[in-house]
């Protein structure tokens, strides 16, 4: 095995871009979802931002326990070629020593008897030649060992850099392992959190459809407690206000719907609520309220979690109902033109400024966006 093999090891185990790519990866990742937490994303983007960071580091670590494992067999072959290689040095280092050892002996034997008899000399020079052939032959092999015991040597030190090597791997296959345990363990404690919330929206869901009904049957039932004979019966007017007008009513106060007429789903838990009406936010701390249509004020005081709320009947089949309003400037019994003054816009769930409005035509909520301008 020679010096540019060796260096053509190392580099496919050392400078292996698989690994720089994923550790790439992994620091997006991260970094993606130190992002999310600083904008207080939802739950459900955390989740899955927590779910790619998962992805990534487990790729990492994969790439890192294979890489590892190359490298562990890489090293225990060249220390195998380095052991039999050390072992033929050193067997072969011996016998050329004793084989030199023997030439010259030899060579040291030869007496005079030997140079005068026939052909004696020519027979020692011959043999002197090949003796001198047979130890340079020696002393070559020897200068042969020599280099690969260097070349064993910078084999060994070779060695180190990848037991080296090894060793950086398991720490940070460690570090990979230890953050897949604590995103793992935060990813649980996020879904737990998540399913606790989602159990609190479908109890307060629960919570808004029973108040939703409740309000209903009120406003219902509420026409029959006015104890006034000029109030005249539930049928429905030809010329009811609302429906003559309808696409053209005045809004009660000009805002932004934040929440429309009719079924809803929670984006982030999936819970869904029904709305008679439609709730309006206004721009500032509050706004003034008006009636969309003549009419008389049934009902003007608090009613549950609807904060202040007037509900008008409008004498022709269509009642109104506002709520959530700050204040209140007209009392029960009250006979109110169109535009009249009802009062000033409280808080919404959520916490804007603005109010609530519902429309119902012979006791059924109709969505109020089909009969404003």
């Amino acid at each position: 095995m020679g010096l540019g093999v060796l260096a053509v090891i190392c580099l496919v185990l050392l400078g292996d871009t698989g690994i720089d790519s994923l550790d790439v990866r992994l620091e997006q990742t991260r970094l993606y979802l130190e992002e999310l937490e600083s904008r207080q994303a939802s739950s459900e983007e955390i989740l899955l931002g927590i779910h790619e960071h998962l992805g990534a580091a487990r790729g990492y670590y994969n790439e890192l326990a294979a890489r590892e494992a190359r490298i562990t067999m890489d090293i225990h072959s060249i220390d195998q070629r380095w052991f039999l290689t050390d072992s033929a040095r050193a067997e072969l280092e011996t016998g050329v020593e004793e084989y030199i050892l023997f030439l010259y002996s030899h060579r040291r034997l030869v007496g005079s008897s030997v140079l005068f008899a026939p052909g004696g000399i020519s027979r020692y020079l011959r043999r002197m030649c090949f003796m001198d052939h047979l130890a340079e032959s020696a002393i070559t092999r020897m200068q042969y060992l020599e280099q690969s015991g260097d070349s064993l040597s910078e084999y060994r030190d070779s060695l180190e850099i990848l037991v080296e090597d090894v060793r950086v791997l398991r720490v940070q296959m460690e570090a990979a392992q230890e953050r897949i345990y604590r995103e793992e363990e935060r990813q649980t404690l996020l879904r737990q959190s998540l399913e606790s919330d989602i159990a609190a929206a479908r109890d307060s869901a629960d919570a808004i459809e029973q108040r939703r009904q409740q309000l209903s049957a009120f406003v219902t039932t509420l026409r029959s407690s006015v104890s006034t004979s000029s109030i005249p019966p539930v049928d429905i007017s030809a010329t009811a206000y609302l429906a003559v007008n309808r696409g053209s009513v005045n809004w009660p106060v000009r805002g932004t719907i934040i929440r429309g007429f009719g079924l809803d789903q929670d984006p982030v838990y999936g819970t869904e609520t029904i709305s008679d009406g439609v709730s309006i936010a206004v721009a500032g701390n509050s706004a003034r309220v008006s009636t969309i249509g003549p009419g008389v004020v049934l009902y003007a005081r608090e009613f549950l979690n609807m904060g202040r709320m007037v509900v008008l009947d409008h004498l022709d089949g269509y009642y109104s109902v506002y709520a959530h309003l700050g204040s209140l400037e007209v009392d029960r019994g009250e006979t109110v033109n169109s535009g009249s003054f009802l009062g000033m816009t409280g808080s919404l769930p959520g916490g804007r400024s603005g109010c609530y409005l519902e429309i119902r035509r012979a006791g059924q909520p109709v969505n109020p966006l089909e009969y404003l301008e």
